[in-house]
């Protein structure tokens, strides 16, 4: 059965989702598991000293034992001049990027019976051509041609009209977009347009101010309350109890979102018994991180005019505490919108764009505007304008002359090369291919 699909490549977490061609219709995005029932993957790797790489809970397994081999947070770094040392080779970033993309699209492929027919990979809204030229570049290497780069808060916006709710979104309206993510906490302004979205405006919160800080804040809290003295980490025996144990707390935290209480084992010796947390502890741990973020969406949205900004929409793992609704609410003049499953947000829209348009098929109509629609114009909220193509990114400037640097060509695992993908490695490419 013919199908699409979204891939949400995260700093902490990738997800995806895909669309399934029924009849003369596409049916609605499902996310799908990659390794095992997990509706996400680490978005870890492991580069073996004969160069072969693994992902998903194998590369998180190895990671532990071999940090030195293992890469995380690679996404951020596509198209920097300098790379990542794994063992004893280096890698640029987009090369780990794309790899992890085409490993991604594999286990898809597997699934489905077959390579899906359009493929939609997301990218933080920052990005400038320089990066999204080197990621490009990065998944026709690792046999991805075509791929469709969107920005992830246009996804998340796409998911979101798709919705019962979105169909009111009328055109010329703007959407706030905030995107609590491991990492990350992102916001955007996007126009509502007769075809789709227009990216406004964005920012970036910077590395550590997303959910997994809350993690991290929540396992040192369980840690104290157990008596326990403080482990070193970086001892070996204890590196796979600790690793557990701050997965558990990532878990513990999820759970919270739902429930009123959660335990957690801490895995050392002189602690016995459960530690109980309440959604009160982990509301008051994360309320430092989660005011952050909306004040950052709060200052992004202060220019919009009044009436045109139609809804603040949040999506990201981070977006589950209800906490962030109450302070969202309590600082935006406008609706709060949280996403019914806001961790694949952006992968289910994503599979949505990629869906080709059948014959005689448009965009459901929109509803008759209940007042005169904005024109299409943003002389009050500038655009986030991009460079002219060959000009330098602003956030990395020309870079600095440096001595050349030899990096090895990272090999594809094996599936790569599976009849199940494009083609054979032996099969000339045609130029109609493309």
């Amino acid at each position: 059965m013919p199908y699409v699909l979204g891939i949400d490549l995260g700093h902490t977490r990738t997800t995806a989702a895909v669309c399934r061609r029924v009849g003369a219709s596409w049916g609605e995005p499902q996310v799908v598991a990659l390794d095992g029932d997990a509706r996400w993957v680490e978005s870890v790797l492991h580069v073996a000293p004969d160069g072969s790489v693994v992902f998903g809970q194998e590369a998180a397994r190895r990671a532990i034992a071999e940090p030195q081999s293992a890469a995380r947070g690679f996404l951020g770094r596509s198209g920097d001049s300098v790379p990542l040392v794994l063992g004893h080779h280096l890698y640029t970033a987009e090369v780990l990027t794309a790899s992890l993309a085409g490993w991604v699209a594999d286990q898809v492929a597997e699934s489905f019976g077959g390579p899906a027919d359009r493929i939609v990979v997301t990218h933080p809204a920052g990005w400038g051509p320089h990066r999204r030229s080197a990621l490009r570049a990065g998944l026709e290497a690792a046999g991805l041609p075509g791929v469709l780069l969107l920005p992830k808060p246009v996804a998340a916006a796409e998911n979101h009209l798709a919705t019962e709710e979105g169909e009111e979104l009328e055109p010329g309206s703007v959407l706030a977009v905030c995107r609590i993510g491991g990492e990350h906490v992102e916001s955007a302004l996007v126009r509502r347009t007769q075809t789709g979205f227009d990216l406004l405006a964005h920012t970036d919160s910077g590395v550590g101010r997303g959910s997994a800080r809350i993690d991290d804040l929540l396992a040192e809290h369980v840690l104290a309350r157990s008596g326990a003295k403080l482990p070193d980490h970086a001892e070996p025996a204890l590196r796979a109890p600790m690793a557990g144990f701050r997965a558990a707390s990532v878990l513990a935290k999820e759970r919270l979102s739902v429930a009123p209480s959660a335990s957690l084992t801490v895995p050392l010796p002189e602690v016995t018994g459960e530690v109980h947390v309440t959604r009160a502890e982990l509301e008051q741990l994360a309320k430092p991180v989660l005011a952050a973020a909306v004040g950052q969406l709060q200052r992004l949205v202060e220019p919009v005019p009044d009436g045109e900004l139609a809804a603040a929409l949040l999506v990201g793992g981070g977006a589950r505490i209800p906490l962030v609704t109450f302070l969202a609410e309590s600082a935006l003049g406008c609706p709060v919108l949280v996403d019914p499953d806001p961790a694949a947000a952006v992968c289910r829209g994503a599979a949505l764009v990629a869906r080709p348009r059948l014959a005689g098929e448009g965009r459901k109509p929109s509803p008759r505007p209940r007042r005169a629609v904005v024109e299409e114009s943003t002389a009050l909220i500038p655009r986030a304008l991009e460079p002219a193509a060959g000009e330098e990114d602003a956030e990395l400037g020309p870079p600095p002359p440096r001595p050349p640097v030899e990096v090895t060509p990272l090999e594809a695992p094996k599936r790569f090369t599976n009849p199940l993908r494009r083609r054979s490695d032996r099969e000339p490419e045609r130029e109609d291919s493309r």
